[in-house]
Parts: C-alpha cells; structure tokens; sequence
C-alpha cells in the first residue's frame, strides 16, 4: 500500500530518519535515511520546492515518478529531482535503504532566485531526472558541510544553497522546449540508450553505437535527444559514467583500476583526473568520505 504525506500531521510516523541537519537563510537541509519496502510507492506534496539528491549505492537505484498536474506522465526518475511547491507527486521504486539530501527552499527566495513560479508539463518532466554534474559537486559539499560543520559553515551553506538555486533557474530557464512529435525520441530509444550507458563493461559506447540501438542516425539522435530532454547527449552520459563511478567507489570492493577499466578509461589516472575534474575530489578521497 502507497505512503501518502500529502496530508501527513507531525504525529505520523515518516518513512526516514534524519542524520544530520542544517538551516541556511533560503533552505533547510537534511541528510535522510529512507527505508522502504520493496517495491514502494508514495504519494508525497509540500507547499516549498524540494530539490532531493539521492546518494549513490552499490546496487544503484531505479524508479519512477508521476506528478499529480497535466497529462500526469510517468518518468525515470534520476538522482537529482526537483518536487515543485504545491504540485503533488507519486513515486514508484526498488525501495531499500537510501540516503538522500534534500534541500526545502524557502518559496519567496527561490521564486526570486530562479524566476521558477509555474511548470508546465515539459519543465516537470525535465524535475523528474536532471542532469547537471555542476549541482551533483554543489550537493556534495554541501553533503559534507551538514556532516562535519567546519569554519564558517553557516556563511558556506548560505553560500551554497543560493548557487543551487541559480543553477536550478539556469537549467529550467535556458532549456529548449519540447515538441512532441517532431523529432523527439520514443521513451523506449531512451529506455535503449540509458541502459547500454548504465551496462558497459569496458569500451564506453560512442554516439554511432547508442544511434544503432536506436534504429537512428548518429546526427539525427544528437538532435533528437537534445530535443527530448533538453540536455546534450554526451553531457547525460557524463553524468551517468560519473553516478557509476561513485557508485562503484562507494561500494568499496573494486579497485581503482578495475573501476577505470569498467568506465571506459584508458589508465587509473586518466579515470582519476576526470573524477576529479567533475566533483573536486580524487577516487580515493570520495571513498575515504563515505567510510
């Protein structure tokens, strides 16, 4: 049976326990433990922007939301997702244990921030999996902020959370629009392409091969996935070689090498360099952070 907390009181019990909390001047901020039942299903609404970013874990994780507005249609959810103020959302996933950060914007603050006051049905599918490895490095510190405060970690997170909110304004406000019918791809083409990205073991599929999968061209498929998704192809698979990455670091059992190897890279230090080009981070630092 669904949870529902669209109309949840404070005596009800919440499927998470907190970690670890922070308050900013435009955000609260929360490190939750989820545990759910497999599979799960939850109805959730909140009258504030809630941006929510799913830790990477080994296993990984797959699901799927709906947003109660529109043509209410179903989409892969990805780890970073935005739930608009207001609009309610049901959710469908493999359950487990996951931990998630997530950040409830003052709506006043945010709307001014981003310019972000109504959604139609194209912006909201876009909430539903986005794909920025700017705001997966800006959650990150902030993941490690709310952990271990440092010095000056009120002025950091303040700092922090406005830079979320003005890379949020920037993707939804510069994002092409979204025709259906006219050259977009089938959510089974995307389905085809999310699934080689996420499977590779060795050889990172090139645009030719992902094109083949999809009975397409190679320029007619960097087109179309521009168009269905409003964001490049390439930089989808960076951030998904990227979420594999932490991944498999986090998991703890594969060495360096091996890793690198499995993502398509040539050396550990080439693995290692773009690592740290996309989260600050080394290899080893990111693992020496989640054990």
């Amino acid at each position: 049976m669904p949870i529902d907390l669209r109309a949840s009181c404070a005596a009800d019990p919440k499927p998470w326990t907190v970690l670890a909390a922070a308050a900013g001047s435009a955000a609260h901020i929360e490190l939750r433990r989820y545990e759910l039942p497999t599979p799960n299903e939850m109805w959730e609404l909140d009258d504030a922007p809630i941006l929510s970013i799913v830790m990477p874990r080994a296993e990984g994780t797959r699901g799927e939301i709906m947003f109660d507005m529109g043509k209410r249609q179903r989409h892969r959810v990805g780890r970073l997702m935005l739930r608009p103020a207001g609009i309610a959302m049901h959710s469908r996933g493999d359950g487990g244990i996951l931990d998630i950060l997530t950040c409830r914007f003052d709506p006043l603050r945010f709307a001014a921030a981003t310019g972000l006051a109504e959604w139609d049905s194209g912006q909201l599918g876009r909430c539903a999996a986005i794909t920025s490895t700017a705001i997966l490095t800006l959650a990150e510190r902030l993941r490690q902020e709310v952990l271990a405060p440092g010095f000056g970690a009120a002025v950091v997170i303040d700092a922090l959370i406005d830079l979320l909110m003005v890379d949020l304004g920037r993707i939804f406000q510069g994002a092409p629009e979204r025709y259906e019918g006219q050259g977009g791809l089938a959510p089974w083409q995307l389905g085809r392409i999310d699934e080689r990205l996420r499977s590779s073991d060795g050889e990172w599929p090139t645009t030719e091969e992902l094109a083949g999968l999809c009975g397409i061209s190679r320029s007619h498929l960097s087109r179309s996935f521009a168009a269905t998704t409003g964001t490049a192809l390439s930089d989808h698979a960076a951030l998904i070689r990227l979420e594999r990455a932490q991944d498999m670091i986090r998991a703890g059992v594969m060495p360096m090498n091996r890793i690198a190897q499995a993502l398509g890279f040539a050396t550990a230090s080439a693995f290692s360099a773009a690592f740290r080009r996309s989260t600050g981070l080394t290899p080893r630092q990111y693992r020496q952070a989640f054990h």
